[in-house]
């Protein structure tokens, strides 16, 4: 039997991916001189030398459109404690920047004041893959916050740490 003869659905795959944990970010670009952002957990590193990172963006996301070859782009890892602007990133229709304490880097591209870490660069590929576009990010700039936790994201909700088991 090859991967061919299977069939299997996007709730099964959500389901099972959504087992992993890994971490939330938010991500930001600057157009027509105006922010925009969204939250992201698809992100990883993706080279050391040069050093670049990678995330993927749903095409259905509004977005999308905005974050192309050339743009500025920053990437905010929430630290435990910001799962509220998770949420207020990902919903549409309103200002996603209302209220929240931003960093300015790179070509001026916001970034989330209190992140875990942080990254500031520019995008440099944009490749298909499925109902999402991968987008390869070169990373000019990058720290981390003072022993800051990152927030965690598993099966579609964000969770703080808990503490160290001995």
């Amino acid at each position: 039997m090859t991967c061919a003869d299977l069939t299997v659905t996007g709730d099964q795959l959500k389901a099972a991916v959504g087992t992993f944990p890994s971490g939330v970010t938010i991500v930001t670009t600057r157009s027509g001189g105006e922010d925009v952002g969204l939250t992201v957990s698809a992100f990883s590193s993706l080279s050391l030398d040069p050093a670049m990172v990678v995330l993927s963006v749903a095409n259905s996301s509004t977005s999308l459109p905005h974050l192309t070859v050339g743009a500025p782009v920053g990437v905010s890892v929430l630290a435990e404690g910001q799962g509220g602007l998770a949420r207020q990133f990902s919903v549409r229709g309103i200002d996603r920047f209302a209220g929240v304490d931003l960093v300015r880097r790179g070509r001026g591209v916001a970034l989330i004041d209190g992140a875990a870490a942080w990254f500031a660069g520019e995008i440099v590929n944009a490749f298909p893959g499925g109902d999402h576009t991968i987008l390869t990010i070169s990373v000019a700039e990058c720290g981390t916050g003072d022993d800051a936790r990152p927030l965690l994201y598993q099966r579609g909700r964000t969770h703080d740490w808990v503490a160290d088991a001995s």
